[in-house]
């Protein structure tokens, strides 16, 4: 479980925007380089763009669900030792309304904790440009919150997973 965790942090980094410089949020010495990684992906500085699918435009690489997550009420739940695998507080937002409001409410706490955020429901790149907007500068990458929501048993989002609690 915790090479899952790792590889689920390492994502996080992946999938940072490009205007930012990557930041070593925890090494545990183990680490692989990204090179490959990223050049597998095409997202080395330089790379030629993949040549378009011959059946049809590529999808959406901005389009992402994360099933079994909602946006809703989460009740305030404590985290416990299940947090320590967090080098810092992450937070999970959509692009839906209430997810946007409570970005805007948020962001200058998240922003002194030092949150990261991961978008788990976007439908596309308007929609992903909305919440950066509504977030205005806060850390924030794309992926699924399967792994988050299967290990704090989440039901819904926009939640705040902090080293004492899971809060809205």
């Amino acid at each position: 479980m915790m090479a899952t965790r790792r590889w689920f942090f390492s994502g996080l980094i992946l999938m940072a925007p490009p205007v930012l410089a990557l930041e070593v949020l925890h090494d545990a010495g183990n680490t692989r380089p990204l090179a490959p990684l990223l050049q597998q992906a095409g997202l080395l500085a330089g790379d030629d763009p993949p040549p378009p699918s011959p059946q049809g435009p590529p999808p959406d690489r901005f389009r992402i669900t994360t099933p079994g997550l909602t946006p809703g009420v989460q009740p305030r739940i404590p985290v416990g030792p299940l947090a320590r695998p967090l080098p810092r507080p992450v937070f999970l937002v959509g692009a839906d309304p209430r997810s946007l409001a409570w970005l805007r409410r948020h962001r200058e706490r998240l922003r002194a904790l030092g949150a990261v955020g991961l978008i788990v429901e976007a439908g596309g790149a308007g929609e992903v440009d909305r919440v950066r907007q509504a977030g205005a500068g806060l850390a924030m990458a794309l992926g699924s919150g399967v792994m988050l929501r299967d290990l704090f048993n989440l039901r819904h989002y926009p939640v705040l997973i902090g080293n004492q609690w899971i809060e809205q």
